[in-house]
């Protein structure tokens, strides 16, 4: 039996949903690896003077950039377990409601695609900043995603028309009460 179109579109929203959840925690893991890196870069910063030349031979990094390197790949990783988040509750939503065409689901999915364009923006930013402070330019790339934003942003108005459809048609099953 052939599966309908909000069939499709159900279950291309329960498998998204996994793969949130699984970029979430991918995610998380990277940012308690950044944190630990930094941790343990900084410990034997302090304590040992020979293990900080042989990690810069090795490296051809100084142990600042190191660091830094550490803290950007952590606010990189934050930013991603954000929006990981946010697509997550979006596919639940939207799973719980049966479609895409409410109002909430518009509005979730254009708040959605505004994240998606604010919170790279806000993380390469802090990044720009801690590489200038650890002079650690060029050791981690940057992803914005401002035309994925943008093209969601213009999607979550095709949703909310779509919700208008639907309570339209909610409407004119809707008896007339005559006083």
């Amino acid at each position: 039996m052939k599966k309908t179109n909000l069939e499709v579109i159900q279950i291309i929203s329960k498998v998204l949903g996994i793969i949130a959840k699984v970029a979430m925690i991918l995610c998380l893991v990277g940012i308690i690896a950044c944190i630990v890196g930094a941790t343990v870069l900084v410990t034997v910063n302090i304590v040992s003077t020979s293990a900080v030349q042989q990690i810069e031979q090795e490296s051809h990094y100084t142990m600042l950039a190191l660091i830094g390197t550490c803290l950007c790949g952590m606010f990189m990783s934050l930013s991603g377990f954000l929006l990981s988040r946010l697509c997550r509750n979006y596919f639940l939503m939207e799973q719980q409601s049966g479609t895409p065409f409410t109002e909430e689901g518009a509005k979730s999915f254009r708040s959605l695609g505004i994240a998606s364009v604010v919170i790279p923006m806000v993380a390469a930013l802090i990044c720009a900043i801690v590489s200038a402070i650890f002079n650690c330019d060029n050791l981690i790339s940057y992803d914005l995603s401002i035309g994925t934003g943008i093209v969601m942003i213009l999607l979550s108005f095709v949703f909310a028309y779509g919700a208008e459809l639907e309570q339209g048609k909610a409407q004119d099953k809707k008896p007339e009460i005559e006083g």
